[in-house]
Formats: C-alpha cells, sequence, structure tokens
C-alpha cells in the first residue's frame, strides 16, 4: 500500500475514533454531575415529558416499584405508561392493573393511557451463571424486537429499580441515544434491601443512567452520582 493511501486512512479511522469519543462523553451521564432535586417529590419530573417507561421485575421489585409510584399520582395521570413485565410474571400484571384502577378513578381518558409489554426475563432466582447469560441474551434480543420492531414510540424517561432485566433494555436505550435516535432519560431507584452497596444491577447501569437515586445515605456517600431523598416505599 502506498504511504498516501495508508495516511489517509490512518487519518480518516483517527477522525473516526475521536468522533465517537467526544461523542459518548457528551452524552454519557457519569462524565457530567447532575443537579439533585430538592425534594422526592421532583424525583420524576422530567420537563416536557410525555411517555414514561416502567420496568416491573417481580416480587419485591414489583412491590417496591408499585408503592413508588402510587405516590406519584399527580405526574403519572399526565404521561403516556408503557409498563415491562418479564415472561411468565402474572403477579405483577394483577397489582399492575390494581394500581392502574386507582390511579384512574373511572377516568376512561387516563385508562386510554397505559399498555403492558412482555419480554423474556433475563434472570431466573437461584439460576446458574452459564444459564443467566444466556438468558440475558435472548432478553437483548426480545428487547430489541419489542423496542426497534414493534412500532413504539422511544419513552422520555424510562424508569427501573433493579431487576437484571433492566441491564438490556438501558443499555438499547442508550445506544440509540448515541446515535441520535432518542433523548430518554434513565432513571435508576436503588432496592430498599441495599445499604452499604449498589447492587450488581446498579453498578452495570451505573455509568449510563441518567439519575440514581437511593434510599439509604452510606450508599450517597459511597458514590459520588447517587442522590438520597430517604426513604421511598
Amino acid at each position: 500500500m502506498e504511504e498516501t493511501k495508508f495516511t489517509i486512512i490512518v487519518s480518516i479511522l483517527l477522525i473516526l475514533i475521536i468522533s465517537i469519543l467526544f461523542r459518548l462523553i457528551a452524552i454519557l451521564p457519569a462524565c457530567h454531575v447532575g443537579k439533585h432535586v430538592n425534594n422526592k417529590d421532583d424525583i420524576f419530573v422530567m420537563k416536557n415529558s410525555k411517555k414514561m417507561m416502567i420496568l416491573l421485575g417481580s416480587g419485591g421489585h414489583t412491590g417496591e416499584m408499585i408503592r413508588i409510584l402510587e405516590q406519584c399520582n399527580n405526574m403519572m395521570k399526565n404521561l403516556n405508561r408503557e409498563y415491562i413485565i418479564s415472561s411468565g410474571d402474572s403477579t405483577s400484571i394483577l397489582k399492575l392493573k390494581k394500581m392502574e384502577e386507582s390511579l384512574t378513578d373511572n377516568n376512561k381518558d387516563n385508562k386510554d393511557k397505559y399498555k403492558i409489554t412482555t419480554i423474556y426475563r433475563a434472570r431466573n432466582i437461584g439460576e446458574g451463571k452459564f444459564k443467566a447469560i444466556i438468558n440475558t441474551l435472548i432478553s437483548f434480543k426480545s428487547t430489541i424486537d419489542n423496542l426497534l420492531f414493534n412500532g413504539n414510540n422511544y419513552p422520555d424517561v424510562f424508569l427501573t429499580n433493579g431487576p437484571g432485566t433492566a441491564i438490556p433494555i438501558a443499555y438499547i436505550l442508550f445506544i440509540l441515544k448515541f446515535l441520535g435516535f432518542t433523548k430518554t432519560k434513565i432513571i435508576y431507584i436503588e432496592s430498599l434491601a441495599r445499604v452499604n452497596q449498589l447492587s450488581l444491577t446498579g453498578l452495570l447501569i451505573l455509568p449510563i443512567s441518567d439519575r440514581i437515586i437511593v434510599q439509604w445515605e452510606p450508599l450517597a456517600k459511597r458514590y459520588r452520582r447517587c442522590e438520597y431523598y430517604g426513604i421511598l416505599v
């Protein structure tokens, strides 16, 4: 290869790599120090938000999320809501429908503002690491099918509180944000059970989350980007 052609190719590759790095730094929340809100009543307020995607992770995760959402009735009524539920989680569906019934107060307009989407569960309780990896890959594919190829409008806010299924959803939304297809804000609420250290899901989502909210002060002191407003559930 001639020296001139080689120089041109290397230059183009360097420009491409530098451009990608600058784009990543520009949108990666971990590279920026966000402003905390004044109180927990404003935690989920996002200016001009129209649609929120909420992950219900079964069991204790669903219970905590439902209790959090019940405190935000006024905010929820103004948003189109898409609930993501793992396959086989009929209990979360029942709890969700009960909450939505109390939220809408028999208002037909509000009843049309939510939908339920089911994706493959990323990890089952007590499952081995190898099986968990396989299921996570399947969950990625299921998430891609639902987010990219199902005619959905991307959410303005993605709210989650810890199940492993949050990982593929959060990273796919972040990739879409990197490519300029969406401006979704990722809000992660750590489980009440985590007092001194973030969960594995929390650690993995930490770099790409716009906001990390914890429910114990030691966590807020240990991790720079964590926000603490007391117990939320």
